[in-house]
């Protein structure tokens, strides 16, 4: 597994074959998504990329929509989001707001970000129906993290399935980090490799796991 890597900021923009891969993507949305931001101006890197990035995203689908909020500003809503690190996205359907993303969706994160606002739209989150039922016995809020790298080839199949998982259950959060850009949360999570999930804040899961392991892990 890949080591976590200094962050680097930069300023992203969408290549024309991105733009066309997104926007066939985005051509069947089921319905309206918002990308809520939560951005600040200092000692952010990042926000600003970030929020160019989605910018460029919202305008290859008029069912895609921003609302930027400031993290110190609009303290009720981060709450309320569970929000307290950025740059930070909260895509968000009606009756379904528990899938964020931590840092700039930058490298093989993009599409996971992309996948997220695609089964956030639908609200079908392509589990397998075993995955369907157990999750449905939860009788407890679940919270996953789910830390990646950009480059790790590895990592958007864990947070693809930590979306899925949040998609399909109201009680479960999912939330993407780049290891990267918040070397504190690395640090209180122990985060010596990627991607790693992190259940509830103690127990675990290393590695790509298959779907019905990491269900058997939350339920």
């Amino acid at each position: 597994m890949p080591k976590a890597e200094s962050p680097k900021p930069d300023v992203m923009y969408l290549n024309p074959a991105a733009r066309e891969a997104i926007a066939k993507k985005f051509a069947t949305l089921a319905s309206p998504v918002r990308l809520i931001f939560f951005e600040q101006s200092i000692g952010c890197e990042t926000c600003a990329s970030t929020k160019q990035l989605l910018e460029q995203l919202s305008e290859l689908s008029d069912k895609v929509a921003i609302e930027i909020l400031n993290l110190a500003l609009d303290r009720d809503r981060a709450s309320e989001y569970g929000i307290d690190q950025v740059p930070a996205v909260v895509v968000s359907a009606p009756g379904r707001a528990r899938v964020r993303f931590y840092g700039a969706p930058r490298g093989n994160e993009l599409m996971s970000l992309v996948e997220a606002v695609r089964m956030t739209a639908a609200g079908d989150s392509g589990l397998g129906e075993r995955s369907r039922e157990r999750l449905r016995t939860l009788s407890r809020p679940v919270d996953l993290k789910v830390f990646f790298t950009p480059t790790c080839v590895d990592c958007p199949r864990m947070v693809k399935l930590a979306c899925q998982l949040a998609v399909e259950s109201p009680l479960v959060t999912a939330t993407a980090i780049d290891a990267t850009e918040f070397p504190e949360l690395v640090r209180r999570y122990r985060v010596n490799g990627v991607p790693k999930t992190v259940i509830d804040d103690h127990a675990e899961v290393m590695g790509a796991v298959l779907e019905t392991e990491l269900v058997a892990a939350i339920c």
